[in-house]
This record gives structure tokens, C-alpha cells and sequence, in this order.
């Protein structure tokens, strides 16, 4: 099927498919030549002409019109379009499907779904009436505000439940279009009474006068695919004409054979790798080198061979040895070599020996990814269980979650099962990003200055580091590593922010203590270390095995007792914490639509600058390093060492009666917290 825009770059959908269909039953043979064909412009009625509508994607191929599966049919490539409110009011439309008079096909055996709602006949959604169509049906209503924009995807299939004695579906035509209807909004989940956030939030998901209709149609969306990311993009290559520089630091080539912390040099693993050639994987948005060899980049020639570099580095373990860091696939980021020059250095080991280092600077062109096309169907409101009951959860690349409070913008992660409303921090404004999404703080007692950086603990040589709170690290006892007894770097921060921002403000009574989950649980995989520096042996957390392992994201904290940090006199968890704020999970994350070995720059959680979580992934016994997880800046989870100086986004709860004054969720028209 094809797809063209006409010059006035409105969408033309032509899609015509002939269908050869043998179903035998018994020795009878039925023949189905189904056409599924969209003509002309699609349409704009509304009174706000400015609407626009425009397509991310060229082409809906549907490569069996016969009966299929449900599962088959969302396996389809989607048609994608974009809707923009340009006008500066708010409206609401309404998305239909026409069907022309040339259409013979009846609708009840057309399955049709928009992004991964609830698949229904198409004869099951509402009926609309349009001039011009034989029949209409309303597959989503919603609003924007000005500018907002909102894209789906749609996908139609004859239905699995279609069989040879429907002889009144074969040689049928359905000729249809996209009718988008538009005026004035006057839909408010405040002036239809969901006053609180909690309720607005669900209602809003598709614009529901009924708070259980709202909730029913949620759980009848389709269970996301926790093995691909959402939103699911094809990635284009990006070369940057401009010049960068990156330095590669290496141990200097007088360190080979000394022994000791330097006994495993050689000339050949001090030296960065360089490769002739690359792959660019458009599916995850990662590089690879080809042909690749450790070299010292001054001695090649650039103008004869092109070359290409990811990262080659070293750190130094807890006595003080040398640990080499080189990369050559599954690289985000790479570069193109022009040129290379080299100087002499020193680094300070972590056993305060000083190091003689090579520093290669090396100049280059910068390869990164751009986002061609994406599925944007896995979005929205999804359920799953958590400590408290069933929680509401966003996924994806959903614009519809903003909050408005304490004066800042924030993005909500879930509903908790509780009623509580759970929020990732997201800077002083809707278009925040970067660093203007870190969290900023000057305390002088604490030694802090206008900071937006952070470690998540001072020191990462024990597993005991790897805990919001921790205890003693002198021990052999996983037990007293993992008391909650002094606070972490990181938690010394957050509560001076929260006294600032939410006690000094008078705002403590719209929080809620719902917990925040920092599991050091200790994966059950084999020749596994038990969590205690003592045993000598690495060791895997449970975060890690579901992140890279099984791709199975939880939202029930497994020690609850030990590792749900909560408020004095909670009944569930350990009832440490001073304040009720804490740090995003790698579940979290999961769920947001990041996925092992994916490049996402869509999923809501993103941002171009790495920022903390507060799941633990492993210790590394030989060089004594405490990793924890982080949201990376080049779009997907991965683990720095506790001692990193990582970006802060806090995740705070609002009572599940915190009420707001108006709003729909988006940048534009975010929901805002009635705190007078």
C-alpha cells in the first residue's frame, strides 16, 4: 500500500491489495479479495482551521488482508500521524475513520486500533455521523492545548474471527479516511468533578466522564513488550560536520613490566583502539568498530584511511591496579579521526600512588543517532501491581503527564497503589532539558553551592555504599553492611532540598509516604557474591538481573523491610527516612520505555544529561567498585560507580486528596496542585 502527500502536504492514503485466500474446508475452498483502500485528502472539520495534521510515516503495509490474528495484526507497520493545535485556544476533536460509498465491506469484520488500546471490531466504536461517508467511527476523542501535539498510530486488519461461512466479507472493498474533528474544547476533568489529581490523571488518559470507564478501558490495553523499547524507533546515523575533541588517557608505556599494580600492561592494551570501519545498528541506534586494533592514533594517516573511535580509558581498583576500559561495540557514540597528538601526564591512583599517563587528543568528527521513524503505539496509562495494590503507570512517550507544584514542572511516573501519585522531578519550566532538568540546591551547612551534580556516595569501595542509607562497612555480615543507619551522600542532598522546597514552604501536607525502593537484593545467578566485600567474589543485584537479564521490570520491592524506605511510623518498610523523597528505579525506567542494549531518546524519562537511580547493579570485588544505576544521556539505563558526580531529578508522592485547580497534563496546560 502506498502513501503519498499531496503538494499541499495533506495526506493522501492509497492502499490497494488484492487478496488470494485458500481456506479449505473439508474439499470446498473459500476466496477473499479484500481491498482496503484510502483516497483523497483526509479532513480537517473544525472550527479552529489551524489545526494541523501531518504524517510521521510514508507507507501502511498490510501484508495479509485475510483473517489473522490479533497478535499478527499488530505486528503491521502502523499508519502514524501527528495532530497540532496551532490556534491559540484549547480543543477538543475527535478521531474517525470514514468509510466511503464505495465501500461494500462490512465493518464488524474489520478489527482496528489505535496505538495498543483494547482491539474492537470497528463496527464497536462509536458511530458518528459526516456528510459525505456511509459510516464514521470515533476511534479516540481528546484535547490539546495551544501547541500541544499528540501522534498515534493506527493499524486494521480483518478480523481472526472471520471464517469461510462469512461469505458476505469475500470480494469486498473497504475504502476509507481519517476525519478529524475539532472545536473549542470545553472538556475539564476538574469542572466534571475529578478535582483530585489521582482521579484527573486516570479520567484524562481518554477524556472519561467516569472514573471506573477510565480505569476498565486502561486495563484492557494491551500488556507492553518489556524486550523493545517504547517508543520502538528505526534510527538514522548522524554525522556532525563540526570538530570535536575527545581525550583518550592511557597508562604511559614506562609502566609495562614494573609489576605490581602494573603487572597486567602490555604494549599493546595500553594503547587505544581504533577501527577502519564501522556498522550502525538502525533497530538499537548503537556502533560497532570493524577491523580494529589497539594503535597509537598519532602514527596513523588520516588522509590515506579512515578511522574510528569509541572510548578507551583506565581506573585503578581499590589497591591501587590498573583497570583498562576499551570499547569497540555496542557504542552509542563514535567517532570519525582527523588527527591526533599525544602529551605526557599524571593521575592519582585510588591508593594515592601517582600514575604516569598518555594523553591522546584526539579530533574528530562525532557520530551519533537521529530518530527516522518511530512506533509510538506502546504510550499512555498501564497497570501493574506494587507494594500497595494496583498501580497506573506512563510508558512511553507520553505528553499528557506534566504537574505544576511547588514551582516546578514535574512528570509523573505512576498512581502507587495507595492512591499516592508518584513524580519525577523536570526543572522550572515545560521546555526544561539537560541540565536545567538537574535539581539545584545551595546549602551552606551541607558545603553545597548552587550544585546540580551529585555523588550518590563520597566513597564506592564497599557494598554498604550502595544503599540510600547504609551501615557498617568494617564487617563481614550482610546484614549490618545494608542497616539503615547513616545517610548516603546523596540523601543528605535530597533532604536539604525537600526542607527548602517543601517544609519551608509550608507544603508538607500534601505529601504522601508511599516508599521508595532501593533494592540490594542479590541476584540468584550462579558463583554469585553474597553482597559483602569479605567474600571476595562479585556481586550481581537482583536490578541488574531483571534490567539486562530478563527484561521483566517489578514494582513490588523483594526486602520490602530492609530496602522500602519510608517514614517513621509507616506500616510497610523500614521506617528510616527523615523526609519522604527518594530517586527513580531502574523498574521505573523499564516501564518508562528503556530497554538493555536501545538507544531512547523518546521515553519521557529521558534527558541529555545522566542523572541518578536508586537501584543497585553490582559490586566488582578485584577493584572495588559499588555500581549503581543511572538514566544515561545517550538514552538507556546503565551503571556508574557510586562516586560518580551524576545529575539529580528527586521522585517525590502527593497524597492521593491533594486536589488541583485545572489542567490536562500536557507542557502547555499542565495539571496544577491547589496549594492555597
Amino acid at each position: 500500500m502506498n502513501m503519498k502527500k499531496n503538494k499541499k502536504k495533506k495526506i493522501i492514503i492509497i492502499a490497494i491489495i488484492f487478496i488470494l485466500v485458500l481456506a479449505i474446508v473439508g474439499a470446498s475452498y473459500a476466496y477473499w479479495a479484500f481491498s482496503l483502500n484510502q483516497v483523497r485528502n483526509n479532513r480537517l472539520l473544525s472550527s479552529c482551521l489551524n489545526v494541523t495534521l501531518t504524517s510521521d510515516s510514508d507507507t501502511i503495509s498490510l501484508q495479509k488482508a485475510y483473517p489473522i490474528l490479533d497478535a499478527d495484526g499488530m505486528e503491521q507497520i502502523p499508519y502514524t500521524f501527528t495532530i497540532k493545535n496551532t490556534c491559540d485556544t484549547f480543543i477538543s476533536y475527535d478521531i474517525s475513520l470514514g468509510l466511503l460509498e464505495e465501500t461494500t465491506l462490512n465493518s464488524k469484520y474489520v478489527a482496528a486500533v489505535l496505538d495498543k488500546n483494547e482491539i474492537k471490531l470497528l463496527s464497536e466504536y462509536p458511530e458518528k455521523t459526516l456528510d459525505g461517508y456511509k459510516e464514521a467511527r470515533v476511534l479516540h476523542s481528546g484535547s490539546l492545548a495551544f501547541e500541544d501535539e499528540v501522534t498515534f498510530n493506527l493499524r486494521i486488519w480483518m478480523d481472526e474471527s472471520v471464517t469461510a461461512n462469512d461469505t458476505d466479507s469475500m470480494n469486498k472493498v473497504l475504502k476509507s479516511k481519517i476525519v478529524v474533528t475539532a472545536n473549542i474544547s470545553t472538556y475539564s476533568p476538574v469542572d466534571l468533578g475529578f478535582t483530585t489529581l489521582a482521579d484527573a490523571m486516570l479520567v484524562n488518559e481518554y477524556q472519561s466522564t467516569s472514573l471506573e470507564s477510565a480505569k476498565e478501558r486502561i486495563a484492557k490495553k494491551q500488556t507492553p513488550t518489556f524486550s523493545k523499547p517504547a517508543p520502538i524507533t528505526e534510527w538514522q546515523e548522524v554525522h556532525d560536520t563540526n570538530l570535536s575533541s575527545v581525550v583518550s588517557t592511557m597508562p604511559h608505556p614506562d609502566l609495562v613490566g614494573q609489576g605490581g599494580i602494573y603487572s597486567n600492561l602490555t604494549n599493546e592494551n595500553i594503547l587505544p583502539v581504533l577501527g577502519t570501519g564501522y556498522t550502525f545498528n538502525s533497530e538499537t541506534g548503537k556502533y560497532a568498530l570493524t577491523n580494529y586494533q589497539a594503535v597509537d592514533p598519532t602514527t596513523l594517516n588520516y588522509s590515506q584511511q579512515d578511522y574510528y573511535y569509541c572510548e578507551s580509558n583506565f581506573g585503578t581498583d581499590v589497591n591501587g591496579n590498573i583497570t583498562l576500559y576499551r570499547y569497540s561495540s555496542n557504542c552509542a557514540l563514535i567517532y570519525k579521526v582527523v588527527g591526533a597528538t599525544k602529551e605526557n601526564g599524571t593521575t592519582t591512583g585510588s591508593n594515592g600512588v601517582e600514575i604516569k599517563t598518555v594523553n591522546y587528543r584526539i579530533t574528530a568528527h562525532k557520530y551519533n543517532q537521529l530518530e527516522l521513524v518511530s512506533d509510538k503505539s506502546d504510550k499512555g496509562l498501564y497497570i501493574m501491581d506494587d507494594d500497595y495494590g494496583t498501580s497506573y503507570y506512563y510508558r512511553g512517550s507520553v505528553t499528557n503527564n506534566y504537574v505544576k507544584f511547588a514551582g516546578y514542572y514535574w512528570r509523573i511516573i505512576r498512581l502507587n497503589g495507595d492512591g499516592s501519585v508518584r513524580m519525577l522531578y523536570a526543572g522550572t519550566s515545560p521546555t526544561a532539558a539537560g541540565t536545567d532538568l538537574n535539581m539545584r540546591l545551595t546549602d551552606s551547612n551541607l558545603g553545597f553551592t548552587n550544585r546540580t551534580t551529585s555523588p550518590f556516595n563520597t566513597t564506592k569501595n564497599n557494598p554498604g555504599y550502595l544503599g540510600y542509607m547504609y551501615g557498617n562497612t568494617l564487617n563481614s555480615s550482610y546484614a549490618e553492611t545494608n542497616a539503615n543507619e547513616n545517610d548516603s551522600e546523596i540523601k543528605k542532598y535530597l533532604d536539604s532540598w525537600y526542607r527548602q522546597n517543601i517544609v519551608d514552604k509550608g507544603l508538607s501536607s500534601y505529601m504522601a509516604d508511599a516508599g521508595f525502593c532501593n533494592d540490594r537484593s542479590i541476584a540468584s545467578t550462579a558463583n554469585n557474591g553474597d553482597g559483602v566485600q569479605a567474600s571476595g567474589k562479585n556481586s550481581t543485584y537482583a536490578g541488574y538481573q531483571r534490567y539486562y537479564l530478563l527484561k521483566s521490570p517489578k514494582l513490588v520491592c523483594p526486602n520490602a523491610s530492609n530496602d522500602l524506605f519510608t517514614l517513621n511510623g509507616n506500616s510497610k518498610g523500614n521506617q528510616a527516612l527523615t523526609y519522604p523523597i527518594g530517586l527513580i528505579t531502574v523498574d521505573e525506567l523499564m516501564l518508562s520505555g528503556l530497554v538493555s542494549g536501545y538507544v531512547n531518546k523518546l521515553a519521557y524519562t529521558y534527558s541529555s544529561y545522566t542523572y541518578w537511580g536508586m537501584t543497585p547493579t553490582s559490586f566488582i570485588a578485584n577493584n572495588a567498585a559499588a555500581n549503581l544505576f543511572t538514566a544515561n544521556s545517550l538514552g538507556y539505563a546503565n551503571n556508574y560507580d557510586v562516586a560518580s558526580w551524576v545529575g539529580i531529578r528527586a521522585v517525590i508522592n502527593l497524597g492521593s486528596d491533594v486536589e488541583i485547580t485545572g489542567g490536562i497534563g500536557t507542557a502547555n496546560d499542565p495539571f496544577v496542585v491547589k496549594t492555597a
